[in-house]
């Protein structure tokens, strides 16, 4: 008998490209403005949205603060006559740009395939509803996936433990024993997962420390990952 029949996959860097996505989306919206930058610009707005991802994952901010601020805080850092309102602007093109990116890391549509044959599989992000749903839409795993759970529809990000309180609301609260969540951050996933009382798989392809952090397993790859989820 498996140990699990639920997986509860994150999507960006588990399944999905989000760094390439996030500098192809970044390129477009800065083309369009008519800025001009460099690969140390880009890695300073990811540097700025990072670091309030993690505020509002401590609940220390609210989304709309976030949305509105990032842009901003980068703006300024390329000019100081950048207003509140130009930040917002091109955030709000930016979320349109990301949500036509869909790309995968490579390996991700196999593995979501093999796995869809025998369990039952999950969508589990923090981030915009409407981003998030329309990239998992337009991409190649979308029939292996029961459904997508967006923090924004849920009122709390991950690693809130609200937020699977709500996830397992809509899938069956019966499906908790039977659940793991695979991601690669120890923050949301990880420390999420533990707080609501489900297995972990970490998603670590970089060898990284966890810190004091321990999930259930560690995957460097994706047929680790396999192994591991079907051996259980």
């Amino acid at each position: 008998m498996r140990k699990y029949t639920t997986l509860l996959f994150d999507a960006d860097m588990t399944l999905f490209d989000f760094e390439g996505a996030e500098k192809r989306a970044f390129g477009i919206v800065m083309a369009e403005a008519g800025i001009q930058y460099s690969d140390g610009d880009f890695e300073r707005y990811r540097a700025i949205n990072s670091d309030l991802w993690a505020r509002f994952g401590r609940g220390e901010i609210t989304k709309d603060y976030l949305q509105s601020e990032r842009f901003t805080a980068f703006l300024r850092t390329v000019d100081a006559r950048f207003t509140g309102e130009d930040g917002r602007r091109i955030n709000a093109a930016y979320l349109e740009a990301l949500a036509d990116c869909s790309e995968l890391l490579p390996g991700a549509e196999m593995l979501c395939r093999r796995l869809a044959a025998d369990y039952t599989l999950y969508i589990v992000t923090n981030g915009v509803s409407r981003t998030q749903k329309k990239r998992f839409a337009a991409s190649p795993i979308r029939p292996y996936f029961g459904d997508i759970f967006v923090s924004e529809d849920a009122g709390v990000p991950k690693p809130d433990p609200r937020y699977f309180d709500y996830v397992f609301a809509h899938i069956g609260e019966e499906r908790r024993a039977d659940s793991v969540i695979i991601g690669d951050s120890l923050t949301s996933d990880i420390a999420g997962g533990k707080a609501a009382g489900i297995d972990t798989i970490w998603y670590n392809p970089d060898g990284k420390d966890c810190g004091e952090i321990h999930p259930t397993a560690e995957a460097a790859d994706f047929d680790a990952l396999y192994r591991i989820i079907t051996q259980a």
